[in-house]
């Protein structure tokens, strides 16, 4: 085992499932690193709950338990339900876009129905003005 490898073990040691060569080894280590040794010590209280459950459950409990079928089905109709829902969102959204673009084409079409548009504007600083005058040149 290296060095680095060591501090990994502090969960496996703590549980128990180490060999005894790595046990050994990381024993050795355990003696002169606070840190891991703090470790173990944190794992001690999830290793006896382990140890509890296990004592406590009968050999024939698979530990795995397969889903059940109403399991699987409420999945699909879960997963099936957020889907209408963000593609109803998606829905919304897109009539939102449509209904903005739209009535502000109609706007700028209504708009120009005048013919004639003018812009005036004063620069603050210089007090330059200039005004511009559109008409509208239908028939040539």
């Amino acid at each position: 085992m290296r060095s680095l490898e060591r501090h990994r073990d502090a969960g496996a040691y703590a549980l128990g499932v180490l060999d005894a060569a790595d046990a050994f080894r990381f024993e050795d280590h355990l003696g002169q690193c606070p840190r891991c040794t703090a470790d173990v010590a944190g794992f001690g209280p999830t290793a006896r709950q382990l140890l509890l459950y296990r004592r406590a459950t009968p050999r024939s409990v698979h530990p795995v338990v397969r889903p059940g079928p109403r399991l699987l089905e409420r999945l699909a109709r879960e997963v099936a339900r957020r889907r209408a829902g963000r593609r109803r969102m998606l829905y919304g959204l897109a009539a939102g876009v449509v209904l903005a673009v739209g009535g502000s084409a109609v706007a700028v079409v209504a708009g120009h129905g005048s013919g004639a548009v003018r812009v005036a504007a004063t620069d603050a600083g210089t007090g330059v003005w200039a005004e511009v005058r559109v008409a509208d040149a239908r028939g040539g």
